[in-house]
């Protein structure tokens, strides 16, 4: 007996959910472990926007370094100080000890020079948001299928020329961007306060728009595809994340962007987070019965 669309689409959901956990907690673990021996970086930010990134890659058709055609998607990082997340993502990175060591191309904020996976060079907050709606508009003049996805923060989007580029993607219909709004609450000189604001603000502008717990993998995953398949744009993605989030230590806490807990905490953190990946890798494939069918067994997912 051979599965039934159902089992079928039960199982492959269910490998689905265990990749992007398991990415998600790479990404966590390679921020932890690069910030950790550079003694220094913006780990907060990695810790929020890791969740975002690692259901994004899911979705998007990236093409290796230097063959970008005009089908192919673009993942730009607008917020670049969350850097080290970004590099796990899109190669596989681990941490190795060579964030922002002169020469690596793992510097402090993506450049393609240093590495053309990244996209597009990013650091200067709000500058990704209208380059990112510039690549929508050429690839849409050039009739390719490629989608842009810009990653920003809710206090980056207080910039004046974050809002300006996003208004000029509504005027221009831009149908193939989407913006995705790591909402932490948290900007270099603290709080947003001004962050409902905006919300509202792009809430009733944007042609698509939908607002998430930023860290619910199932949620994230099911609205991120169904904006970038909407078709009316630009899409926006409200994502409420913690800032820190897995480091209590850094959760939430009005401290600099830059701020760093001590070693041992680092230390615990990347123990921690790396048994939990290790765990999370060896996890067993949805039980299926002993019977031969080769059916899942209902009501058991991963």
């Amino acid at each position: 007996m051979t599965d039934s669309p159902h089992d079928v689409r039960h199982l492959h959901d269910a490998e689905r959910r265990h990749r992007i956990r398991v990415r998600a907690l790479s990404l966590r673990l390679t921020s932890v472990r690069a910030v950790r021996r550079a003694r220094w970086g913006f780990l907060g930010s990695c810790l929020s926007v890791s969740d975002l990134l690692a259901v994004l890659v899911e979705h998007l058709r990236l093409a290796g370094a230097g063959a970008e055609t005009p089908d192919h998607d673009r993942l730009v990082l607008s917020k670049g100080h969350a850097a080290p997340a970004l590099y796990a993502a899109l190669t596989g990175w681990e941490g190795d000890g060579t964030y922002a060591q002169l020469g690596s191309p793992y510097q402090g904020h993506p450049s393609l020079r240093f590495l053309p996976e990244a996209g597009m060079t990013t650091g200067s907050l709000g500058l990704g948001v209208a380059a990112a709606a510039g690549l929508a508009h050429g690839l849409a003049l050039r009739g390719g299928g490629g989608r842009v996805v810009v990653v920003t923060g809710d206090g980056e989007l207080q910039s004046g020329i974050a809002l300006e580029g996003y208004q000029w993607a509504v005027r221009a219909g831009l149908g193939n961007l989407l913006v995705v709004v790591d909402a932490n609450g948290y900007q270099s000189g603290g709080t947003t306060p001004a962050g409902m604001i905006t919300r509202r603000m792009l809430e009733s502008t944007a042609p698509s728009f939908s607002a998430v717990d930023g860290h619910d993998l199932t949620r994230l995953d099911a609205e991120t595809g169904r904006l970038l398949r909407s078709g009316r744009g630009p899409a926006v993605l409200w994502a409420s994340t913690v800032r820190g989030k897995g480091v209590p230590t850094l959760e939430e806490k009005p401290v600099p962007m830059s701020w760093l807990p001590d070693d041992d905490t680092l230390d615990r953190t990347e123990h921690a987070l790396a048994s939990a990946l290790r765990a999370a890798k060896e996890a067993q494939e949805p039980p299926r019965d002993r019977s031969g069918s080769g059916r899942t067994i209902p009501g058991r997912t991963l």
